[in-house]
């Protein structure tokens, strides 16, 4: 059955094309499995909170825009009637009724690893036609005028909230807000069900914007502007999600009884509560029969303050493909330790490709438990922090036919990943982590099968390119490895039971036939490499008319070398988990597909991302427009 919603019409409807629904919120009450919601274009300022979900793949409810019409679901509300209390400042007056029983400017963010950066923050926003405004530190800091602000941080906000009114205090230098479209937002949500378990859900083609989401950790329950909440088989697709004060999408933790326990009462630290909520979460049914199998495809997510897409655990046996995510954590206001374009824990089987992550604070994020998970043909640039951090998985893991672009490509904090066919042009860095015992699964599954430390190395590296700096600089190349054991000098043996004594160890690597330019260096053992002599290879990446563009001299260098096709047969399996490398179907892994798509042929090929030299490459997904073209103004 097909229902209509169409903001040109008054309720009540019928959800007909004739006599449709003014809001989404009708249509959700009567939605059963197998049905669409086509939504028209116009704002919508509703949370949509589905009840009901498909029943199974074939049985979907899906809820998508009208062809050629571009609905928004936005978390904000207008606020009028500004009232000039001296130069600059002006102040309005908000019945609390308009919140609900949610009243962002009374919620402070807090949570697990969280950073307030010394001054308190709340879920609440002011928008100055569309764009955030910064919260003052108190009312006394916004009406001095601080000389100290720069920029669009001089437009600054600050609420006054009591019983029945909330009072929003703004800094608008020249401007007047009554000339404006002035907004706060009013609701948590976008688009999210309150209850766990509604399945197999499709949202296509919406906007969402300007939801007043809490901080999302890893140990407690995480919301977004959009998401999933414990349930299974979403679809979200060609949607733009902007504007979350902390996350856009949620694949994310369900709500526990000792969520956020670490920051409420410290008597254990914050790796002890996660593990524990780790095994409660199992018990209490994670596995891939009830939660994740998401479908996260061909969206922008942008101007976000913690990450564009966020989950530990409801996230898993996912696939996220094809998305452009920026801009996120770009404002600073407050920091913490799960902020990134994409931020994971518990990425069991999850592929990660042809995604665009730029112009974030940090750009891919894998923290504990990545088992499974593949990271293929993503491009990364313009990251402050770095482009991938992998951090206490304990393999095995896919990174392949990557574009790292930023001056930071890689912080490999685990061990047992496979690094295959990427351009590195900046660089890496790599530690251990014998301080925390964490968990690694039995293949294909939540089910953990140990613990254990990350003692560093079992990873296997081949057929990369690394791009150096022209520098007698460390850290560009595989020489991040030299001191590790080679694969072929022996196993790693572990004759006392105690753990902690091998600290000072790491397991042998497997790293072969890499390509080193401007002076990035091999590993001291490393088999099959090449170091180019006398090069200056160039890249740039530039923006063209909202497109990104790679422009190289890369391929001016001819390379006669070949490299062995990588297999499952030639990765094995990582060390601690015993698990083979292989796909999430449990078929063969054959990493025969380059960056853009194409085919390698045969059993040999050439390393990096490209099986081939391309005068032009195109990248065939929705948001991504990296291409081979001529030099323009840089953004790097």
């Amino acid at each position: 059955m097909d229902y209509y919603v169409s903001k040109k019409c008054e309720a009540p409807g019928e959800g007909t094309m004739e006599k449709p629904f003014a809001t989404i919120g009708e249509a959700v009450q009567i939605a059963r499995p197998g049905d669409k919601i086509i939504i028209g274009g116009g704002l919508y300022r509703e949370w949509v909170n589905p009840i009901m979900g498909g029943s199974c793949d074939a049985e979907r409810i899906t809820y998508i825009n009208k062809q050629g019409e571009s609905p928004i679901i936005s978390g904000a509300e207008l606020v009028e009637n500004w009232e000039k209390i001296s130069d600059g400042v002006w102040k309005a007056t908000i019945p609390n009724d308009i919140f609900s029983d949610y009243n962002p400017f009374a919620d402070p963010i807090f949570g697990d690893w969280y950073d307030d950066l010394g001054q308190t923050h709340h879920t609440g926003e002011l928008y100055m036609d569309g764009q955030a405004m910064y919260e003052a530190a108190t009312l006394e800091t916004l009406m001095e005028n601080s000389s100290d602000a720069m920029g669009e941080k001089v437009y600054r906000w600050f609420a006054v909230v009591s019983e029945k009114v909330t009072e929003l205090w703004g800094r608008f230098m020249d401007r007047n807000p009554n000339e404006h479209r002035m907004e706060v937002n009013a609701r948590a949500y976008c688009f999210f069900p309150k209850s766990e378990g509604i399945n197999y859900i499709t949202v296509s083609g919406l906007t969402m914007e300007k939801a007043a989401t809490q901080w999302a950790p890893p140990t407690a329950f995480q919301p977004g502007a959009i998401g999933t909440h414990w349930s299974k088989g979403w679809i979200i697709e060609n949607c733009v999600i902007r504007d979350s004060k902390c996350s856009g999408i949620s694949v994310g933790k369900r709500h526990d009884v000792k969520d956020n326990i670490w920051s409420i009462n410290p008597e254990k630290g914050g790796a002890q509560t996660y593990t524990e909520i780790v095994f409660t979460n199992i018990k209490n049914g994670w596995s891939k029969e009830n939660v994740g199998s998401h479908i996260v495809r061909n969206n922008e997510i942008y101007n976000c303050g913690q990450a564009g897409i966020v989950g530990n655990m409801g996230g898993a046996f996912s696939k996220i493909t094809g998305n452009h995510i920026h801009d996120i954590n770009v404002r600073g206001e407050f920091s913490g330790a799960e902020i990134a374009g994409i931020k994971l824990h518990c990425a069991i089987d999850t592929m990660i490709d042809d995604n665009c992550i730029h112009n974030c604070y940090r750009g891919l994020w894998l923290d504990w438990q990545a088992q499974g998970a593949r990271v293929s043909k993503n491009a990364f640039f313009a990251n402050t922090v770095e482009d991938l951090f992998i951090e206490v998985c304990h393999g095995p893991c896919v990174i392949d036919n990557n574009l790292f672009l930023s001056k930071i490509n890689l912080q490999n904090v685990s061990q047992g990943s496979a690094f295959v066919h990427n351009l590195f042009t900046g660089r890496l860095n790599m530690s251990s982590d014998t301080n925390r015992f964490t968990p690694y699964h039995l293949p294909h599954d939540t089910f953990v099968g140990g613990v254990m430390v990350i003692y560093g190395g079992d990873d296997k590296v081949a057929n990369n390119i690394y791009i150096g700096n022209c520098s007698e600089e460390t850290g560009f190349g595989n020489c991040i490895y030299n001191g590790y054991k080679d694969i072929n000098s022996g196993s790693f043996m572990q004759t006392d039971d105690c753990p902690m004594k091998y600290v000072n160890n790491t397991l042998p690597v497997d790293i072969h036939d890499n390509v080193y330019f401007n002076g990035a260096r091999k590993y001291e053992n490393e088999k099959g490499a090449v170091e180019v002599p006398d090069c200056n290879v160039k890249f740039d990446v530039s923006e063209i008319d909202g497109e990104y563009y790679l422009t190289t001299n890369l391929f001016d260098y001819d390379l006669d070398k070949k490299v062995d096709l990588i297999t499952t047969d030639i990765l094995g399996k990582s060390f601690e988990s015993e698990a083979v490398y292989e796909n999430a179907d449990k078929t063969a892994l054959i990493v025969e597909e380059d960056y853009a798509g194409n085919l390698r042929n045969g059993s040999k090929t050439c390393a990096g991302p490209f099986a081939q030299p391309y005068d032009k490459v195109l990248l065939k997904k929705t948001y991504k427009r990296l291409m081979f073209t001529p030099r323009a103004k840089s953004i790097l």
